[in-house]
């Protein structure tokens, strides 16, 4: 089921967390939790599906909010956006070393932080959106309405060509995504197939096929030539 992103908030400054969780949920996304200090946070991150982090460096307790980005990085696969008051070289230093996909001076404005989020996902997706053989991604992060949502792969209709965008077609929603389709065709698990220069589609969605195209629901899905052996081999066999 696609979803808004799932948000961690750490910050305990009440008012400021307060702030955060309010502009979070106007945006459009899910906060799932907030946290004053580490191990407010883990309980979370243990309790919740968590997709994002929003990290106060200066938070109650020994462990700081470097300590729990470095946790996090252990544990868990996800992004993390740095929040502080402080732009010293030493606590950028530090936050940098645990590769976060983002830094925020407070006080900061709500454009900021929907800034923030969206470089984030977008740095996020082309570092994680790269599937190996032996541990194939199943999920993609897209925007949808200002709003990025986590959308399961193997719920991906097909994908249509729109220039620089592709039209991704899912059972809940049509997405729109900044990629090429080779591009983003060769970053995607062997169930789906090329069929034309302007078309993916997932070999587990088709409902019917003949050598001219294939049919999904009331959708007619074009094989080109150029991709036509291929196509009816693969289906075929599948």
């Amino acid at each position: 089921m696609n979803h808004p992103l799932n948000i961690l908030v750490v910050e305990d400054e009440y008012i400021t967390q307060k702030t955060i969780t309010v502009l979070l949920t106007e945006m459009g996304y899910n906060v799932v939790g907030t946290a004053m200090n580490a191990q407010e946070a883990i309980e979370i991150l243990s309790e919740n599906k968590v997709e994002f982090a929003l990290l106060d460096i200066t938070i109650q307790g020994e462990k700081d909010g470097i300590w729990l980005a470095n946790y996090i990085q252990e544990k868990y696969s996800m992004p993390h956006v740095f929040l502080t008051a402080y732009s010293d070289d030493v606590t950028v230093k530090s936050a940098i070393a645990t590769n976060p996909f983002g830094y925020l001076i407070k006080p900061f404005q709500k454009a900021e932080l929907f800034t923030a989020i969206e470089i984030a996902m977008l740095n996020y997706n082309k570092q994680s959106i790269a599937v190996s053989k032996e541990k194939p991604n199943t999920f993609i992060y897209i925007k949808h309405k200002e709003v990025f949502e986590k959308v399961a792969i193997e719920n991906i209709i097909y994908a249509e060509s729109q220039k620089n965008y592709l039209l991704i077609i899912t059972p809940e929603k049509e997405y729109r995504y900044r990629s090429t389709i080779t591009e983003f065709l060769a970053n995607l698990p062997d169930n789906f197939i090329k069929t034309h220069k302007g078309f993916i589609v997932n070999k587990t969605k088709i409902d019917g096929f003949n050598t001219f195209f294939i049919t999904i629901g009331s959708k007619k899905i074009p094989i080109s030539k150029t991709y036509k052996e291929l196509v009816i081999n693969e289906l075929t066999n599948f």
